[in-house]
C-alpha cells in the first residue's frame, strides 16, 4: 500500500470508530434516561420504559462490540504502516503505537508466551491452541534466543520487528507456530525476518567487530 492508501484507510476506520462510540454513548444514555423516566419522574409506563431501555442497552453493547472490532482493524493498519516504514503517515497515532510495541512490559509479555509455547512443545502437554510442536522443538534455541533479547531492557528493538513478534504470537491465520502441517523451515524463516526487523542482525555484526551494542534511548 502507498502512503495515500494508508492515510485513506486510517481516516475511514477512525471515522467509523467515532460513529460507533457516539452511537454507543447515545444508546446507553437513552437506556439510563428511560429507566430514570420510570423510577424517577414516573413519566413512562414501567413496562414500556424497561422495553425501551433493554433495546437501547442491547444496541449500545452492540455498538461497543463493533467499536472493538474496528479498533483491532485500526491497530492492524497502524502496524502495517510501521512495517512499511512510512512513519510520517498517521504521525501521533503511529508514534504512540510504536511506543506501545517496544515497551519492555509488552516485550516481556510476548517473550513469556513464546516460552510457554516452547515448553508445551517440549513436554507435549495439552494446549488450548494448535501448535506446530515439531517446529517449536527444532527451533527452540532460536526462539529462546529471541525471548532472551526481548527481555533485555538495554537492547533497542525496532517497532516493525515487534509487529512481527506480535503477529507470530497472536495471529493464527499467518503465524507458522499455529500451522501444525507446515514445514519447520517456515518458522525458521519467520524468526530470521523478525531478527532482521528488530535490528539484531546489525547488532550482531557490530558486536562481532568489537563495536558496542546500541542501547535504548
Amino acid at each position: 500500500m502507498s502512503p495515500a492508501d494508508f492515510i485513506h484507510a486510517l481516516s475511514v476506520v477512525n471515522e467509523r470508530l467515532k460513529t460507533a462510540r457516539t452511537v454507543a454513548i447515545s444508546l446507553l444514555a437513552f437506556a439510563g434516561l428511560a429507566l430514570a423516566g420510570t423510577y424517577g419522574v414516573r413519566a413512562l409506563e414501567p413496562g414500556m420504559a424497561k422495553t425501551m431501555a433493554a433495546i437501547a442497552l442491547i444496541g449500545g453493547l452492540g455498538a461497543i462490540g463493533v467499536g472493538h472490532i474496528l479498533n483491532l482493524h485500526r491497530i492492524e493498519i497502524l502496524d502495517d504502516i510501521l512495517l512499511s516504514g512510512f512513519r510520517h503517515v498517521g504521525e501521533a497515532d503511529v508514534g504512540r503505537r510504536a511506543t506501545e510495541l517496544v515497551h519492555i512490559r509488552r516485550r516481556r509479555q510476548l517473550a513469556d508466551t513464546l516460552e510457554r509455547f516452547v515448553e508445551v512443545a517440549a513436554t507435549n502437554n495439552p494446549c488450548s491452541v494448535p501448535l506446530h510442536r515439531p517446529a517449536l522443538r527444532e527451533m527452540a534455541p532460536k526462539v529462546l534466543e529471541l525471548t532472551a533479547r526481548l527481555r533485555e531492557p538495554s537492547t533497542e528493538v525496532q517497532a516493525s520487528g515487534m509487529v512481527l513478534v506480535r503477529r507470530l504470537v497472536t495471529d493464527g491465520s499467518v503465524s507458522p507456530i499455529f500451522a501444525p502441517v507446515g514445514p519447520p523451515r517456515d518458522l525458521e524463516r519467520a524468526l530470521d525476518r523478525i531478527h532482521a526487523e528488530l535490528g539484531y542482525d546489525r547488532l550482531d555484526e557490530d558486536d562481532d567487530t568489537g563495536t558496542e551494542l546500541r542501547l535504548a534511548a
